[in-house]
């Protein structure tokens, strides 16, 4: 389920200073306290039809996302992702591969869940 759209603003790129944008998902997995796991990726903010994010709203969608969307109309939007484990310096992380249309399990966004905009701090 999308669940955030996080602006990171101008950030310094392998290919220059690009705007940048972090997709959060919850799964229905929880962690050990409870809570429900989130999940990230960061993203060129572009829809061309070359750029990562146009590729996988694409996926999801199964057309082609409108030049003019608006991404906070994803939050709260069921879907899946398609997650691999990386091991890396001692480290496994978790990356998001793919965005699909979602599935037959439904899940919500976990009530205590706070997007980064309205955070204190």
């Amino acid at each position: 389920m999308f669940c955030d759209v996080e602006d990171l603003g101008v950030v310094e790129t392998q290919y220059g200073k690009k705007h940048q944008i972090r997709l959060v998902w919850q799964i229905a997995e929880k962690m050990e306290d409870g809570r429900p796991f989130s999940i990230g990726r960061r993203y060129g903010l572009s829809l061309h039809e070359k750029s990562a994010l146009f590729k996988d709203l694409k996926s999801y969608a199964k057309k082609a996302p409108p030049q003019n969307l608006d991404l906070e109309t994803l939050i709260g939007k069921p879907c899946q992702i398609l997650i691999t484990h990386v091991e890396r310096d001692g480290s496994t992380f978790a990356n998001v591969q793919a965005v699909l249309p979602p599935g037959a399990t439904k899940i919500k966004v976990d009530k205590d869940f706070v997007r980064k905009c309205n955070r204190p701090g």
